[in-house]
């Protein structure tokens, strides 16, 4: 079994890494990021990204704008990312912090984190409340004469 300092380390290292994943994605210059751009179902193509900067649509005579690729916005002057640093790191935190998207978005991270807490329950207080729990789990069932 490793030691608790070791799996901190590289739980530590992969959430970073996986964070610099996150944030490389949803603060680039991607359609999906971009303020200006919203998605409307095309029958039949699924859905297309559509401009709605004022300036962009006067600029082509009130025309719509597809904007649906990355390299469209990676050329765009009006880019406006809609999301902020601090609310990517707010959003990963959140994922780690409930077992079921953690679970399925980083499956890694989470098994770490099952890990480290099974270091919690294998601590003195984490066993004195087990034995502690357990004895008074043994007194009922004897009060109330449930022995099998």
């Amino acid at each position: 079994m490793q030691k608790k300092q070791e799996v901190l380390e590289k739980f530590n290292e992969m959430r970073m890494m996986e964070l610099r994943k996150r944030k490389s994605i949803f603060l680039s210059k991607r359609p999906i990021n971009c303020f200006f751009n919203f998605k409307q179902r095309i029958k039949g193509n699924g859905e297309i990204g559509f401009c709605q900067n004022s300036e962009v649509i006067n600029s082509i005579n009130n025309k719509v704008f597809v904007c649906n690729d990355e390299e469209t916005a990676k050329n765009c002057k009006f880019f406006q990312c809609r999301n902020t640093e601090e609310s990517v790191i707010e959003d990963f935190n959140e994922i780690l912090s409930s077992p079921t998207r953690c679970g399925s978005d980083y499956p890694k991270l989470a098994m770490m984190i099952w890990f480290l807490q099974d270091f919690e329950i294998k601590s003195r207080f984490g066993r004195l409340k087990v034995i502690i729990s357990s004895i008074v789990n043994n007194l009922v069932r004897l009060l109330l004469f449930r022995w099998w």
